[in-house]
C-alpha cells in the first residue's frame, strides 16, 4: 500500500470531491481543495494556466473529481460538457506529467458502456450515447495516453450512479425520496424490470482511496460498483418497507434506453480491494433521513 502524501483534489465542493476530501481530512491526510466556487482554491480545469498554478505545487496523488456531474448536467451546452470533462482531464494530465505527479485517479462513468444489455466489464467496448458518456471516455483515453507514452501514473474509474446525501444535483431517486417523504405519489420512468446501478457515496470515496493507495495498478480502468444490478421493482420494495404509506408508480413498460444488467467489478476486487460497504436498504434510509433532514 502506498502513502498518498500530499493529496490534490479537483472538484473539491462537488458531490463526490467535498465526501473526499471530508474523508481525507478525517485521517490526518494534507489536502488541497480546488473548485470553481469561491470557496478554497479556484481552479477552473478548463484553463490550463489555473492548473498548472495549483498542481505546480507538488503533489504526490491527484483525485481528479472536478468535471460535469451526470447526464443531466449542462445537457443543452454540449461543448461546455466537451471542453469540462475531456479537455479540463487533458490539462489536469499534462500538469501531472510536468510537475511529477505520483499517482492521478480520473473519475469516469459507467454510462461509457452505453445501451449494452448484458453483463458488462473493463474489456467490454464502450458505446456512449450521449456527449456526457463520450467525453468521460475522451477523458478515459487520455489517462491511457499518458501511461503509455508518458509513463505517468494514472488510472480511470467507472463509477456508477452515485447517490447518498450531500448530492445537489436533482436526479430522479431524489425526486421520488423527496416525494415518498412528503407522502405524495412517487414516478419512476422506469418499468418494474429495468436495472438500476446505485452506488453509495461513501462507497465511491472508498473506491477512490483504493485506487490512490494500491501500490502497483496492474490494469488502468476499473469498474467501481455496488455489485449485480438492482431492479426497480426492488427500489419500490424497499421504499415501501421503509415508509408503508409509499405510494410507488412504475411505467409498466419500462424504458427504451436499456443498460447493462451486472456491471462486474470483480477487477476492482481483486486489485484494488475495493469492497462495497453499504446495502442499497440502508443507503436509502440514510439518504431520506439526510433529506427528511
Amino acid at each position: 500500500m502506498r502513502d498518498l502524501g500530499r493529496v490534490l483534489v479537483t472538484g473539491g465542493q462537488g458531490f463526490l470531491g467535498a465526501a473526499l476530501v471530508t474523508r481525507l481530512r478525517a485521517t490526518g491526510h494534507e489536502v488541497t481543495a480546488t473548485d470553481v466556487g469561491d470557496d478554497g482554491v479556484t481552479c477552473d480545469v478548463t484553463d490550463f494556466a489555473q492548473v498548472e498554478a495549483v498542481v505546480r505545487g507538488g503533489f504526490e496523488t491527484i483525485f481528479h473529481c472536478g468535471a460535469v456531474s451526470g447526464p443531466m448536467v449542462l445537457a443543452d451546452q454540449p461543448l461546455a460538457i466537451w471542453r469540462i470533462n475531456a479537455l479540463g482531464t487533458a490539462h489536469l494530465l499534462e500538469a501531472a506529467r510536468r510537475h511529477g505527479a505520483a499517482r492521478v485517479v480520473v473519475c469516469s462513468t459507467s454510462e461509457v458502456y452505453g445501451p449494452f444489455t448484458g453483463p458488462v466489464d473493463e474489456r467490454t467496448l464502450p458505446h456512449p450515447t450521449s456527449v456526457y458518456a463520450a467525453s468521460k471516455l475522451a477523458a478515459e483515453a487520455a489517462t491511457l495516453g499518458y501511461v503509455r507514452e508518458h509513463d505517468l501514473d494514472a488510472v480511470a474509474l467507472r463509477l456508477s450512479w452515485i447517490y447518498g446525501p450531500g448530492r445537489r444535483t436533482p436526479t430522479t431517486l431524489e425526486k421520488a425520496l423527496r416525494a415518498v417523504i412528503a407522502g405524495r405519489e412517487a414516478r419512476f420512468d422506469a418499468g418494474p424490470g429495468d436495472i438500476t446501478h446505485y452506488l453509495y457515496i461513501d462507497d465511491a470515496v472508498t473506491g477512490l482511496l483504493c485506487a490512490g493507495r494500491v501500490a502497483v495498478l496492474p490494469e488502468r480502468i476499473y469498474n467501481i460498483t455496488a455489485g449485480p444490478g438492482t431492479p426497480i421493482r426492488i427500489i419500490a420494495d424497499i421504499l415501501t418497507r421503509l415508509q408503508l404509506e409509499a405510494r410507488i408508480v412504475l411505467c409498466p413498460d419500462g424504458t427504451a434506453d436499456g443498460g447493462p444488467s451486472v456491471i462486474d467489478n470483480r477487477r476492482a476486487a481483486g486489485q484494488l480491494g475495493f469492497h462495497p460497504a453499504m446495502t442499497l436498504q440502508a443507503g436509502l434510509e440514510a439518504y431520506m433521513r439526510a433529506l427528511a433532514g
